[in-house]
């Protein structure tokens, strides 16, 4: 379909390598604009429907076109799923060993980053706190080598320091790895948390609400950590779940109805003309109006 291939596929593989400019993408913006409603003429069109809603998904009363600056953000986070699974490869090795500090945030290290990873950086950690990359990130304990007990999500899908931050400020385990807070033994594997000094009455409690987390929860002798994406329900990131996990998009009531018009069998303009039709966006008497354009005819307001 014009939306999803024709507006989408040019500058694709520019934007999976580098981060857009934000006036970059307003520039690639107004040429899907000008090629929707003014099938690519210089002159200025009226814009009948918002953009926001022009790249909502299509069952959703949109087209499917992409917003340019989320997914330049979800192709660059892809280089970072890379970095953070099982690949292997000589650009890994290098990156790994000059900025990789262990977790899965991308990091920004001191002014000797190269440009391309502080752009790579900032696409990934785009939001407050964690950043959205990290927050759709969970991870599948095995021998837990890989996940960092309080740093990490791996329990109750979320970071124990988040969940007990106060028990994390005095905690002797910040930054250790899960196979570092407990040891085998006879009975299998045993927590054994590490403490600055004794805990008060009310950080006992929350200590004990801590260790019943805990209880049940076990490492592997032999399975490997392995990283889940929470976008997709088999755990396996894509560019399309990112874009999605991006977008935050909400289901719209009138969903049925946009996605039945989509599977129907018409040639692409009756179909955007129907999509217009729905969302009441056609050039009548009265949207022409509201619109500020002024119209002298005789003819019926719906016209």
């Amino acid at each position: 379909m014009l939306g999803e291939i024709g507006l989408n596929i040019l500058p694709l593989f520019y934007l999976s390598i580098f981060k857009a400019p934000l006036s970059v993408c307003k520039k690639i913006s107004s040429t899907q604009r000008r090629f929707i409603w003014a099938w690519g003429a210089d002159q200025k069109r009226i814009s009948w429907v918002s953009w926001e809603n022009v790249c909502k998904a299509k069952e959703e009363g949109g087209l499917g076109v992409k917003d340019i600056r989320m997914f330049n953000c979800a192709l660059l986070a892809k280089w970072n799923w890379r970095m953070l699974s099982e690949e292997k490869g000589k650009w890994k090795e290098i990156l790994v060993s000059k900025y990789y500090t262990g977790g899965v945030r991308t990091e920004v290290s001191g002014n000797y980053s190269s440009w391309w990873w502080k752009d790579l950086s900032s696409a990934c950690n785009e939001g407050e706190g964690d950043g959205w990359f990290q927050k759709s990130i969970v991870w599948n304990v095995g021998v837990g080598d890989k996940v960092r007990f309080w740093e990490d999500v791996w329990l109750e899908n979320n970071k124990l320091k988040t969940l007990f931050p106060r028990l994390c400020s005095i905690s002797l385990d910040q930054g250790k790895k899960l196979d570092e807070v407990g040891t085998w033994e006879d009975t299998g594997w045993n927590w054994r948390l590490g403490w600055r000094r004794p805990r008060f009455m009310w950080e006992s409690a929350m200590e004990e609400e801590l260790i019943n987390l805990l209880t049940g929860k076990t490492l592997s002798k032999e399975n490997k950590d392995t990283l889940l994406w929470n976008g997709d329900k088999d755990g396996v990131f894509s560019v399309k779940s990112a874009y999605s996990t991006l977008s935050s998009q909400a289901n719209n009531a009138s969903q049925d109805i946009f996605s039945a018009l989509w599977l129907a069998i018409a040639v692409p303009k009756a179909l955007f003309t129907a999509w217009r039709i729905l969302l009441g966006r056609l050039p009548t008497f009265d949207n022409l109006i509201r619109r500020g354009v002024v119209v002298n005819s005789p003819l019926c307001v719906f016209l």
